[in-house]
């Protein structure tokens, strides 16, 4: 949208998991972080022993703001997860573990025990 010939852009939905489908939560907040500039945090983490006092500072700036958009985009009965996660490297490491592949297993498994019943075998 042009206002007086300048461009301007909303602050995008952040999606909100609640537990279900983490495949599709986790590519949109992957590229919502990469948009901010912050996805590298958890590739790096925060602290490099090189870094010198004014990049670490700014560095660590990023990283509580998405940790912030991180706790922003999980449902609240799910918040105690990582409310202990003082990095967003950490926060994301908590849901991945808990979550990455559940939904898969899940769908598959019900695939498996509905072919199951009706007498298909469900494996080639």
């Amino acid at each position: 949208m042009a206002v007086n010939g300048i461009f301007s852009y909303t602050q995008p939905l952040i999606p909100i998991f609640n537990g279900e489908k983490y495949e599709f939560w986790s590519i949109k907040m992957k590229t919502l972080f990469k948009f901010q500039d912050v996805w590298e945090l958890v590739e790096k983490g925060v602290v490099d022993p090189a870094t010198d006092e004014v990049r670490l500072k700014e560095i660590k700036k990023k990283d509580n703001k998405a940790l912030f958009s991180i706790q922003q985009a999980i449902h609240e009965t799910m918040f105690s997860q990582i409310a202990a996660a003082s990095t967003f490297k950490k926060a994301w490491e908590i849901l991945q573990k808990e979550y990455q592949g559940t939904n898969c297993w899940k769908e598959s498994s019900a695939m498996i025990v509905n072919q199951s019943v009706v007498g298909k075998n469900p494996l080639p």
